[in-house]
């Protein structure tokens, strides 16, 4: 058996140069000469994120990172391993890293840093906010500093501090970037103020900075809108009712698709949902488009979609169950998987013809209210979020979603239920108690108090500071403060407002 020392490096020189198997495949060989060797553990981890296997690359990391830390490694070297466990869905994890490493003496910038943003995205408002004083301490005039430690003020119900701290941002010079994402959250410090009249400015003028930040330049806001479009002139009826005709491709059960438009409530039904026993959530997890790269091009999706055979629709959904099995570990196989990625409603063909018989869930709100938090959130630059920018864009994007989503709903036949925020919020017991069963699920006292739970891990979307609390109607009818916005826009909201009685 070759030396682990051989084994260790040879691991190290091909993940160098990005060849992961072989990677995984030599530290896994270094491990069984030196089973727990924390060094190796951690290289191992870091090779099996890279490649996607987060289920089992996420403890590795954790579990060597601590013992590392315990084992005299300078604790400075343990910063990257920390923002990297962030990176890859464990802020739980790195706060104890990080925790560690500040137990050691260790004070500088990168450390309170790393401890505000992950203590953020658990919604541990204070202890973020401890952390961006101490790092405010090594770096004073740090802007963006600045405006993440306005954001968490925002969320932790001090709106007014937050204003402030962004008017001074706003006074000085500051980077593009940190100007744009000032605007923004002024935008939405102010909404919550009630200073109503002084929201729409600050996120136009977030926008107009954004077309100067290389990552929210370069995207491409116009591909969504030539997907649907041309899935819709290459729609046929009688292909569609091929794909409804055939049997699931293997006895697999399917996953319940949970989708809707940004900000109209999908946050909170999986959360609701992921306090029933046996359940997984994929939290805006990119499963179907991981399962779409695997499938071979044709002159047009629909028509790549329809030369599929049933060996390929199964090796498909083989694809899609080992994607979530890497990122969710194998409890996926025997549970139920809600796959919460809002936006595969552009995705609707191509789930129907993998999943035929999945139950969707697609989330209703208030068009005018959807359309209002959508454009208060920063959220990371996409295709699809670049359309978040601006009012008009924005509200011109919900119409686009949403009408694919009713002419899908009628045009393929799916096994589909609509889901209204509203009435969530008013009898969740009730709302829950009618869906559940098409899921095959049943309601539990736990979903009463889903927001306990909800605190307890980190949730990949702006709705993690409303979902970690009880309900409350403070978002529904939030657009009648802004009434006057929708004057230009109303008409492109006419279709959805008509089909859901809003």
């Amino acid at each position: 058996m070759p030396l682990t020392a051989d084994d260790a490096r040879l691991g190290r020189e091909a993940a160098a140069k990005g060849q992961l198997g072989a990677a995984i495949r030599h530290f896994r060989a270094a491990l069984e000469q030196m089973p727990g060797d924390p060094a190796i553990t951690l290289w191992l981890g870091q090779a099996l994120c890279a490649s996607g296997q987060l289920y089992e690359g996420v403890p590795c990391l954790r579990d060597a990172g601590l013992a590392r830390l315990s084992g005299g490694i300078a604790p400075a070297d343990l910063l990257p391993v920390a923002q990297l466990l962030q990176r890859v869905g464990d802020p739980a994890a790195s706060l104890a890293l990080l925790q560690g490493i500040a137990a050691s003496g260790l004070d500088e910038f990168g450390l309170w840093h790393a401890t505000a943003t992950a203590a953020a995205q658990l919604s541990r408002h204070e202890l973020a906010l401890d952390a961006c004083e101490r790092a405010s301490r090594h770096a004073p005039d740090a802007t963006a500093l600045s405006v993440l430690t306005a954001s968490i003020e925002i969320d932790a119900g001090r709106a007014h501090d937050a204003a402030a701290r962004l008017d001074a941002v706003l006074a000085r010079e500051a980077p593009v970037r940190d100007r744009m994402r000032a605007h923004r959250e002024r935008a939405r410090a102010l909404d919550r103020l009630g200073r109503w009249s002084e929201v729409f400015p600050d996120i136009e003028a977030g926008a107009a900075l954004a077309a100067q930040v290389p990552e929210y330049a370069a995207q491409d806001a116009g591909v969504v809108a030539r997907i649907l479009k041309r899935d819709a002139a290459d729609f046929d009826a009688a292909m569609v009712a091929r794909w409804r005709r055939e049997a699931p491709a293997d006895d697999h059960p399917a996953p319940v698709f949970l989708i809707g438009y940004l900000r109209s409530g999908t946050t909170l039904m999986q959360e609701v949902l992921a306090c029933a026993p046996g359940v997984t959530v994929a939290d805006e997890a990119p499963l179907l488009s991981g399962t779409q790269a695997a499938m071979r091009p044709g002159p047009s999706r629909l028509s790549a979609l329809d030369a599929l055979d049933r060996s390929t629709v199964a090796a498909l959904r083989a694809r899609y169950r080992a994607l979530a099995a890497m990122r969710l570990g194998p409890g996926v196989a025997t549970g139920r998987l809600i796959d919460k990625f809002a936006l595969n409603v552009i995705d609707l063909p191509v789930i129907l013809r993998l999943f035929p018989e999945a139950p969707i869930l697609f989330m209703v709100r208030s068009p005018r209210d959807a359309c209002l938090s959508s454009v208060l959130q920063m959220m990371p630059p996409s295709p699809s979020t670049v359309n978040l920018l601006r009012w008009d864009d924005a509200v011109r994007f919900h119409a686009l979603i949403t009408g694919a989503w009713r002419r899908w709903r009628d045009a393929l036949g799916l096994r589909a239920c609509e889901v209204r925020y509203e009435a969530l919020v008013d009898d969740l017991e009730g709302t829950m108690r009618a869906i559940l069963p098409a899921l095959d699920l049943s309601w539990t006292e736990g979903m009463r108090d889903f927001h306990k739970s909800a605190a307890t891990h980190a949730i990949n979307t702006p709705s993690r500071s409303q979902v970690t609390r009880p309900l409350n109607r403070a978002s529904v009818e939030r657009w009648r403060h802004y009434e006057a916005e929708f004057t230009a826009v109303e008409h492109l909201l006419v279709p959805a407002l008509d089909d859901w009685g809003y």
